[in-house]
């Protein structure tokens, strides 16, 4: 069988959309090696038209711009004469009209079609520490660890028989609740130049990677494991032998789901060697 899908095609929709996007913020200094700090902004993203729907009337209809009103509170700290270095802040994002792209049915063409949905408000609140310490001169650690609390507070859209799906209970994609690193690194001068040693493990906690939290594009835990030995000439080449991902962890990068059909994800490169060659030209 042939569907023949008729009718006007040719239109030219057009909306304008403006939104104030203000930034401001204050520190202040206990003294030389402590220091606390507030802002608040305002982000904005325009809205726009969908290119893949279900009708010309639905390509016609634009969705709504997206903002955000982002809080953040911290301190920046060094102590032990500026040998360990501690850094702290909370966040809290409150989302109106946050866009979501979603892959729909669609009872015409392939289909499938892709729409930008308005959730109705969102919030995003978490935390973030990241520590320095220089053991000696030569050998440093650096740890960071964060922790991130996602919440639709309304996520809703129509769907083909005329009923309203509710997504509000979701999670964010790519977003899990933590994350961590832990890196070291050695230096030493060599040569006339200076060489150095690093090594990094990252976790990243359990998460979807698409929109409607499909169970085969989630990923596990992850322990991602990287390593390095470099050499810096003063002259400005620098050489790079490296290994990443050493311990292959599998995962998907991003995933997409096909109208509740299949899905399919992009994947993370696996265990990879490699050698670099940099020059600096300078200023």
């Amino acid at each position: 069988n042939v569907e023949t899908v008729s009718g006007e095609f040719t239109s030219d929709p057009e909306d304008e959309w403006d939104e104030f996007t203000p930034r401001v913020g204050g520190r202040y200094a206990f003294n030389d090696d402590l220091m606390a700090f507030f802002t608040y902004s305002k982000g904005y993203r325009s809205g726009g038209f969908n290119g893949r729907v279900n009708s010309v009337e639905e390509a016609r209809d634009p969705y709504d711009p997206e903002t955000v009103d982002n809080y953040e509170l911290g301190i920046k700290s060094e102590w032990l004469d500026n040998s360990l270095r501690v850094n702290a802040n909370i966040f809290y994002m409150e989302y109106d009209d946050k866009q979501e792209e979603l892959q729909l049915p669609s009872d015409v063409g392939t289909g499938q079609k892709t729409v930008v949905s308005n959730a109705s408000s969102a919030t995003i609140q978490g935390i973030e520490v990241d520590v320095q310490a220089y053991i000696t001169q030569n050998f440093s650690v650096r740890a960071n660890l964060g922790y991130l609390d996602t919440e639709y507070d309304g996520f809703e859209y129509e769907a083909l028989d005329g009923s309203i799906v509710d997504l509000s209970s979701l999670e964010f994609r790519r977003s899990p609740d933590f994350t961590g690193s832990l890196d070291a690194t050695y230096e030493w001068e060599m040569a006339g130049g200076e060489a150095w040693i690093r090594g990094a493990y990252h976790f990243i906690g359990e998460h979807y990677t698409n929109v409607t939290n499909s169970p085969e594009l989630e990923n596990d835990d992850q322990h991602l494991l990287d390593a390095s030995v470099s050499y810096a000439m003063n002259n400005g080449l620098r050489f790079s032998l490296f290994g990443r991902n050493l311990t292959d962890e599998d995962g998907y990068a991003h995933g997409y789901d096909v109208a509740g059909l299949w899905s399919y994800a992009s994947t993370r490169a696996p265990r990879t060697y490699g050698f670099e060659v940099q020059y600096n030209f300078g200023d």
